[in-house]
């Protein structure tokens, strides 16, 4: 959610400006919402074009290389592209920052969009070590009594993942245990990613199959972007693909501002 409430701050902070050197406007606020990035590519289309002093636009295109939206977070290809764009100028004058589900007031009407993003394995690794990341960590320790204390994720062929981790235990009080995991993570339906074919070891002592499927039919419960549609988000992959110590990652994503 960090990275799309970036994206989407990007596109609404270009248009409340008023249009003014629009495309221009655009390339700055990507660069002062960024740590770096290697290329910046836009194009915002609006016929006719005194309608962005309005707050439309027909569509955006963003192409971003090398991005590093935060610390610690970095994305080797982002591309976005919307459909037809209408804003609350008058709303967004007065507005710091994109709350969660402020864009609802935002929207004059549905955004569509639909993007692509690249990440490598290092980079990805890299997102692990970040204040988030570790927020959302320490937040698992809480409802499950596991401690992570490490974590790496290797990047494997035919959309396998590797896990490397060291963890704690409440049974097992202060010993560091070494758990390998790997299984396959597969696309369903374009909303729903699930866990497969899981093999592991703790201390290097194989799982049990048993065991394993537990943990991820548990896990698969929780890997559905249905659970977005209850705040007017639909989002769907067209594409989700591990290669070459890389994932690559396709969708659309439609907010609706009529929504509860």
């Amino acid at each position: 959610m960090e990275i799309f409430t970036t994206i989407l701050t990007i596109i609404v902070s270009s248009l409340s400006f008023g249009g003014l050197f629009v495309n221009n406007s655009l390339t700055k606020v990507i660069e002062k919402n960024s740590e770096e990035v290697r290329q910046i590519d836009v194009r915002v289309n609006s016929v006719p074009t005194h309608q962005l002093l309005k707050g439309k636009a027909d569509s955006i295109q963003i192409s971003l290389k090398e991005w590093q939206p935060r610390e610690n977070i970095s994305l080797e290809l982002v591309e976005i592209e919307t459909d037809e764009i209408n804003l609350n100028l008058s709303y967004l004058r007065n507005l710091k920052k994109i709350e969660q589900n402020e864009w609802k007031k935002i929207l004059n009407s549905p955004l569509n969009l639909a993007g692509r993003i690249i990440i490598n394995q290092d980079d990805l690794n890299n997102i692990l070590t970040s204040s988030q990341a570790k927020s959302i960590m320490a937040k698992l320790a809480e409802e499950s009594d596991v401690q992570i204390m490490d974590l790496k994720l290797d990047l494997q062929t035919n959309n396998r993942i590797r896990i490397d981790t060291k963890a704690k235990l409440p049974i097992r009080k202060e010993e560091l245990l070494n758990i390998n995991l790997e299984f396959t993570l597969d696309l369903i339906k374009g909303h729903k990613l699930r866990i497969t074919d899981v093999k592991g070891t703790l201390n290097n002592r194989q799982l049990s199959s048993k065991l394993l499927q537990g943990f991820a039919d548990n896990i698969n419960t929780q890997l559905t972007l249905q659970k977005l549609e209850k705040y007017g988000v639909i989002a769907r992959l067209l594409k989700f693909k591990i290669e070459d110590n890389k994932l690559e990652i396709a969708g659309f994503v439609h907010l609706d501002n009529q929504s509860p």
